[in-house]
């Protein structure tokens, strides 16, 4: 920029110095026309010859005005050029101050860069030792290791043999377990039939017993005589046909010896309760349902019983298959699912959503069709508790009359 400005000062002098030379040394620096000259005391020869000269002065005067008229042009594009020159010039000292600032800016950020790259390297020299520290422990870790894998093999070696030496005598025991079964299987079948003829008559007997107390107590209170005639007319009946059915099939397995005994036992509670509040008949609470057919596809939610045989107290609601306590002491709740032909049920006797006791009816093997599965529970209740039979596993449930049923009665 300052030698710009040099140059332009040189031009403005030249062109000054140019103005001032333009008047002619022939004229005394004076601006004469040629009209306005005296030559007057000249003779002809000269008077050409000067005005030749005059001629060469004037083109010469012509050609400076006009070289002068072009620098006074280049000068004015010269300062224009200079404002360009200075505006750029600011710029790009703008421009530099805000490079000065972002180097400024770069610097204090690399330092910082510095220094968590430290404490990076910092961070790293630990895990290296860490690292190190790991490795010797792993490597210890695994020569213990080894030590007691050989232990190991060792002591297993040892208890294998004397494994070996124990399946030896188990085997001996089993052989001699096997014959005693099989003696026994033989003997099963006549006990099993012995005990079950004495049931049965225990159990008629009971139950003419019972027939003949709600008999008395009809009598007694008018008011129960229908309802109490009915429900033992009813249980009578259903045990009738259970004892039937169980009689068919008690001599093909001990499983349903322990299926008749757990009816009997609710029977026999059940009686219990009837004859201990026989008397009472403003405290009773009980109910029978059954399912009103067999389904071979039912496998989920609440089993519901709609057929209604007893409802005393009205606590069973026979649309949704669930009881709901309308006084708070303890019930006894009985169910007995029977299995759909070859098929497998698991059912569940439900206290407010939690399962309480469980059920089930399969096909133990060789009979093919309709196992029962009965199951007693007896439970406190709150007024207001409910209780029903949910759904476990399996699928479908079997009824002929009323074998599939639901009871339940206050203690």
């Amino acid at each position: 920029m300052s030698k710009m400005k040099r140059s332009l000062v040189l031009t403005l002098v030249l062109i000054s110095f140019m103005q001032s030379f333009a008047f002619s040394v022939l004229t005394d620096n004076k601006n004469n026309n040629l009209t306005q000259l005296d030559v007057s005391g000249l003779d002809s020869e000269n008077v050409d010859v000067f005005r030749q000269l005059l001629n060469q002065e004037t083109l010469i005067r012509m050609a400076l005005v006009k070289n002068v008229h072009a620098l006074m042009k280049d000068m004015v594009d010269l300062k224009q050029t200079m404002k360009t020159l200075e505006a750029t010039q600011q710029k790009t000292d703008l421009e530099v101050t805000n490079l000065q600032q972002e180097v400024d800016s770069l610097k204090r950020e690399n330092q910082k860069l510095d220094l968590e790259n430290r404490k990076y390297e910092d961070t790293l020299n630990t895990v290296k030792q860490n690292f190190t520290q790991i490795n010797d422990h792993f490597q210890e870790f695994v020569l213990q290791l080894e030590e007691k894998r050989e232990t190991f093999e060792r002591n297993t070696s040892t208890v294998l043999g004397d494994l070996k030496v124990e399946v030896r005598y188990l085997s001996i025991t089993l052989l001699d377990l096997n014959k005693h079964t099989l003696e026994v299987d033989r003997g099963i079948s006549e006990m099993i039939e012995e005990k079950y003829e004495a049931l049965s008559n225990g159990l008629n007997n009971t139950l003419e017993s019972l027939n003949n107390d709600l008999t008395t107590t009809n009598i007694k209170i008018s008011g129960l005589e229908n309802l109490q005639k009915t429900q033992i007319t009813s249980i009578f009946d259903e045990v009738n046909k259970t004892i039937v059915n169980l009689k068919a099939e008690v001599k093909e397995s001990q499983f349903d010896q322990m299926k008749l005994s757990s009816t009997v036992s609710a029977l026999e509670v059940f009686r219990m309760n009837m004859t201990s509040n026989k008397c009472d008949g403003s405290k009773k609470v009980a109910f029978t349902a059954s399912v009103s057919s067999s389904s071979s596809s039912w496998n989920s939610g609440t089993l519901v019983f709609p057929v209604v045989i007893t409802n005393v107290g009205n606590g069973y609601n026979p649309s949704n298959g669930i009881f709901t306590a309308p006084t708070n002491g303890n019930y006894v709740f009985f169910v007995n699912v029977q299995s759909y032909g070859s098929q497998t049920i698991y059912v569940d006797i439900v206290l407010n959503g939690s399962t309480k006791v469980r059920t089930m009816a399969y096909n133990s093997g060789g009979r093919g069709a309709h196992d029962a599965g009965p199951n007693l529970v007896v439970l406190t209740l709150q007024k207001g508790d409910t209780v029903w039979v949910r759904h476990y596993s399996g699928k479908g449930y079997y009824t002929d009359g009323y074998i599939t049923t639901f009871s339940g009665f206050l203690i």
